[in-house]
């Protein structure tokens, strides 16, 4: 390292000129802020403003357990100066601790001055060497445990050590590196790696984060995956002053879906009364005083929400002996619950009732309901838990009992809604070949399981979030398809379905029933295969009904006539000679949709 370096770096440590920022990681499920990880750069316009170089100059100079210190204490007073939300994650070189100037008990008297609980602070165990000593990455996770701090382990499948490393120290939370999110939409093989590493974090009570989430593709299919947390670009670069809230935009998506398939939060909006953050405490105890009735009092800054002042808290305050004379001309500011829920009336009362049920440390009995970012009104965790039972109760009334899938009436109810929206769809109606053999061979119990197992391996392969899947009874099943590259899927389920049914014959001689047919001759029956008919249905400026199960029956008969597994596709767009369909391929027959009544699955 050169001596301007040297010198620069020795500056940099001396006067403290680092710059804090912080950067949002996301809790996918609430769509809020779970914490921030704390960053620092160099002096702007130098060398050492890159992290990556202001560390490897104080390694090389030997100074690295004095720049690690420095970097911790202005990351934590920094964080609660800016009073931030939930938690903050600093990065910790193990080696630090044993340095000749280590110690013990120093990162929790900067938590205690700093007047922040310890369980906010998550330590990441950053490895910038090989591990040589495992032991020493064991010994820095119990040491910062014992002081009521949580460990992350950083990048994993970056280090030198990876899954080992895991499996040794058994942190917390493990991030998985970015080089895994990079491209994972288009990528089957990271598709893979991220659902492994999920399914070992819950075998080993460990929590997920993935870091480099940067495209709202990369977003969608960790969403799919089952990602509980998310950290990058696409949410929020590295700031000095961090959003304490996620822009709704970034779920848009997801929200024009809640809307369309699941009732929403605006059921359960009721009038609220609001005021300006500058009003004074005189003003709120006599809204509260006239209004009985009055639960709450929502508080604004211009259009942003800040919090719900609660009756009772305030009046508990207001009402003491000396409240009016004390508090009367302070600001409502001071005195609001910010632990407030904040949904937009657009979200699912799924999302809703599964955000309040989870979240620690929030006032749940009212919540607040926005209008993007605007306010709507409050809602009342009794009226959402009322309306949450009611739907429970009907899906179980017209789900199949055997898959619990939706039946006939949730069916109709999405093909109407998809009617009404004038989208893009595609119908596939699955249907076993040879079931009713192996099911008088086999029996009713081996038979269930056979209907199971395709169930499964339908719901495996949809999108959840687009798609729509339903048991109409016995060995029917829908899926209505949204998302792009059906067709690609439905072959993939074809060949999964064939290179798995095998083994529910319990190596039966050449997986072939002798059985009688229908006219009581005997009969050999081959291995399951799997018909599916598709329909293709594109908006139309005339919107004629369309008798989709009539069309969808039909397709799923010519895929019958085809030896072996099989896709045929039907498509109601503009008219065309229907061909016959002939073996080992996929078949496709175009024709005019016909002006009849409307008659769904």
């Amino acid at each position: 390292m050169d001596q301007k370096t040297e010198t620069l770096l020795e500056t940099v440590i001396r006067q403290q000129k680092l710059t804090v920022h912080f950067q949002p990681i996301i809790h996918l499920q609430t769509r809020q802020i779970y914490g921030y990880e704390g960053l620092v750069r160099g002096p702007v316009n130098t060398v050492l403003y890159s992290p990556t170089r202001l560390f490897e100059a104080a390694t090389k100079a030997d100074r690295l357990a004095e720049l690690d210190l420095l970097c911790r204490r202005m990351v934590i007073h920094r964080f609660a100066q800016l009073n931030l939300p939930g938690r903050l994650f600093i990065n910790v070189d193990p080696y630090s601790l044993t340095h000749e100037h280590f110690r013990e008990g120093l990162t929790l008297e900067l938590v205690e001055q700093a007047r922040l609980n310890p369980s906010q602070l998550i330590i990441e165990l950053t490895e910038t060497h090989p591990v040589e000593d495992i032991r020493l990455m064991q010994q820095a996770m119990i040491h910062y445990q014992e002081m009521g701090f949580r460990v992350a382990l950083d990048d994993l499948g970056a280090g030198y050590s990876g899954l080992k490393l895991w499996s040794e120290i058994r942190p917390d939370i493990v991030k998985i590196d970015r080089h895994f999110i990079q491209g994972v939409d288009q990528d089957r093989t990271k598709q893979q790696f991220v659902s492994t590493i999920l399914k070992t974090a819950t075998a080993l009570g460990c929590r997920v984060i993935t870091e480099g989430v940067e495209t709202e593709g990369e977003y969608a299919t960790l969403r799919k995956i089952g990602v509980e947390m998310l950290q990058g670009y696409y949410f929020g670069r590295p700031v000095p002053i961090p959003p304490v809230t996620i822009a709704s935009r970034l779920f848009r998506k997801e929200l024009r879906q809640a809307e369309e398939e699941s009732p929403a939060m605006e059921m359960l909006v009721r009038p609220a009364v609001s005021v300006q953050a500058t009003a004074k405490v005189l003003e709120v105890g006599a809204l509260f005083t006239s209004t009985p009735d009055l639960e709450s009092i929502v508080v604004v800054h211009e259009n942003e929400v800040l919090g719900l002042v609660l009756r009772r808290e305030f009046m508990n305050l207001y009402a003491s002996l000396y409240g009016k004379e004390l508090y009367g001309k302070q600001p409502i500011l001071r005195f609001i619950n910010r632990n407030v829920m904040q949904v937009d009336k657009r979200m699912s009362l799924e999302e809703a009732s599964y955000r309040l049920t989870t979240s620690l440390n929030i006032h749940t009995d009212e919540f607040i309901i926005l209008d993007d970012g605007q306010l709507a009104g409050t809602g009342r965790l009794i009226d959402l838990l009322h309306e949450i039972t009611k739907l429970q109760v009907s899906r179980a009334r017209h789900a199949n009992p055997l898959t619990m899938l939706p039946g006939n009436v949730p069916i109709q109810q999405q093909l109407q809604k998809l009617f009404r929206a004038d989208v893009p769809f595609t119908v596939c109606y699955f249907d076993l070949d040879n079931f009713k053999p192996f099911n008088d061979f086999f029996g009713f119990s081996r038979g269930d399981k056979v209907l199971r197992f395709l169930a499964e391996l339908l719901t495996a392969n949809i999108d959840d979030q687009t798609d729509f899947i339903g048991h109409i009874g016995g060995d029917d099943f829908v899926v209505i398809f949204r998302s792009g590259g059906w067709q690609q899927i439905v072959e993939r389920i074809l060949r999964q379905f064939d290179e798995s049914i095998g083994g529910l014959y319990n190596g039966h001689i050449g997986s072939v029933i002798v059985a009688l047919d229908r006219e009581g001759r005997e009969q050999r029956y081959g291995t399951m295969t799997l018909s599916v008919g598709a329909v293709v249905v594109c908006p139309s400026l005339h919107r004629c009904p369309i008798d989709i199960s009539e069309e969808a029956s039909f397709a799923k008969h010519r895929a019958k006539r085809i030896a072996g597994s099989s896709l045929y596709i039907h498509e109601l767009a503009s008219p065309s000679v229907l061909r016959e369909p002939q073996d080992s391929e996929t078949h496709r027959a175009l024709l005019c949709p016909q002006p009849e009544t409307t008659s769904l699955l």
